[in-house]
Order: C-alpha cells, then structure tokens, then sequence
C-alpha cells in the first residue's frame, strides 16, 4: 500500500499516497526501481518532496521543446 504522510499531495490529482514502483523481470523476480508513483493517478517521479504539491522544494521539471509543424498543403 501507498505511503501516507499528513504533509503530501500529488502535484497532478492531490491524492495523499505514493508507492515504490517494482517491476516483475521475465524470470519473475522483483525489481525495486528508483522510481516513485502516485497511487491515485500514477504520475512518475524520482523525489517525493520534489513532487509534493504541498512542499517548497523546487518541482525540477523542465519544459519540453517546442516543435513548429510546417502547414500542411491541400
């Protein structure tokens, strides 16, 4: 079950509780990622106070790039 904390929130659906995320191999053995997942909405992410909506910490995340797609002729 999900971690909960009084002091965390999903910065994309404000649920309270996230997860380790584990991964099962083709031999059927566990693996614990570096990951983190929001068990409301499953967002993934590598640092629980980075992503806590309710935090200070810097949220570190970058915005794509930008791509303009020539206009298509008729």
């Amino acid at each position: 079950m999900g971690r909960t904390t009084g002091q965390w929130r999903c910065r994309i659906c404000s649920f309270d509780r996230w997860h380790i995320v584990t991964v099962k191999r083709k031999s059927g053995a566990l693996y614990t990622t570096s990951f983190y997942a929001c068990s409301g909405c499953s967002v993934m992410f590598l640092n629980p106070e980075q992503f806590n909506a309710l935090g200070h910490a810097a949220p570190n995340i970058e915005m794509p790039t930008v791509i303009s797609l020539s206009a298509r002729r008729k």
